[in-house]
């Protein structure tokens, strides 16, 4: 009975060990509310626009003249990954944008924009 659980044991801290994870960052922002949402599968970079227009690249904070360099340093490791950009809703749509200009010339080739969960529009009859 013992090694029964023992083997339970080892086999519920391997799945543990071995489920991925999406990390959600302490860098309070409200996310633009969707019905669709697509969760990302791997480890992808992730970009945060805070409300007050600080940047931050994988929860590490710099400046907006520096995030063109920073970027093309990251994707170089990881050309396939995709760019999430979880940007607050109060944010200007310009600087949103001006953002993702910047990591499209750096060269990020895929940017998913984070929302968050929003009732479905009832449909009228």
């Amino acid at each position: 009975m013992t090694g029964m659980i023992d083997i339970v044991f080892l086999l519920l801290l391997f799945f543990v060990l071995s489920s991925t994870f999406i990390l959600q960052t302490g860098i309070k922002i409200k996310l633009p509310r969707a019905v669709t949402i697509e969760q990302p599968a791997r480890k992808d970079l992730v970009l945060i626009i805070a409300r007050d227009k600080r940047i931050f690249l994988n929860n590490e904070q710099l400046p907006f003249n520096a995030l063109w360099g920073r970027l093309i340093e990251e994707l170089k490791f990881q050309s396939e990954a995709v760019l999430v950009l979880r940007a607050d809703r109060d944010v200007p749509h310009g600087f949103v944008v001006r953002v993702m200009d910047v990591a499209k010339q750096a060269g990020a080739d895929r940017i998913a924009i984070a929302t968050s969960p929003a009732r479905r529009l009832q449909e009228k009859k």
